[in-house]
């Protein structure tokens, strides 16, 4: 990356990146294996989000242009950055599961909302149910009383034909 060119570049690509993201995740990815960043890729990709390993000064210069600038403090060592765009809720739940397969994967920050998180947050965020099992919660709410409501309606329509069977 000699030319000043792919440089900014990048620090435009990073820039629209943060902004289009609902959620960023800093985690440190040092003594981590290339066949279990690719499988932890892979894994964020299926949530809709995308993980990079970046240079941390590149990186810095697009997060000095958002309202993220509290990140930079973290840019030290070896970073990897996750992008969620979809669900702020399913790359972080990615991010933790693998962290507890790899002990050499650990946590910086992240930045949501307009609110940088510490890893404390970024853990209860992980143990927030995801859109999918929220979307089956919220169809099993709304099913019962509209079982219970079928019920009765049959309920009734059979107690009428019995009405309507007697007096015949």
């Amino acid at each position: 990356m000699k030319d000043i060119s792919h440089k900014e570049a990048y620090v435009k690509e990073f820039a629209e990146k943060l902004a289009k993201s609902q959620v960023v995740v800093l985690a440190n990815c040092e003594g981590v294996k290339v066949s279990e960043m690719t499988a932890l890729r892979k894994a964020v990709r299926e949530t809709g989000s995308e993980l990079r390993v970046v240079k941390n000064t590149l990186l810095c210069r697009a997060l000095h242009t958002t309202p993220m600038k509290d990140l930079e403090s973290h840019m030290k060592g070896s970073t990897a950055v996750t992008f969620g765009y979809n669900d702020p809720i399913a790359p972080v739940k990615a991010l933790f599961e693998f962290a507890d397969k790899a002990k050499k994967f650990s946590f910086k920050a992240g930045f949501m909302d307009g609110q940088t998180l510490d890893l404390a947050q970024l853990s209860a965020l992980s143990k927030i149910p995801g859109r999918k099992e929220l979307y089956g919660m919220l169809a099993s709410a709304v099913q019962g009383p509209i079982r219970k409501f079928a019920i009765v309606i049959d309920s009734l329509r059979k107690k009428r034909e019995e009405e309507e069977t007697a007096a015949a």
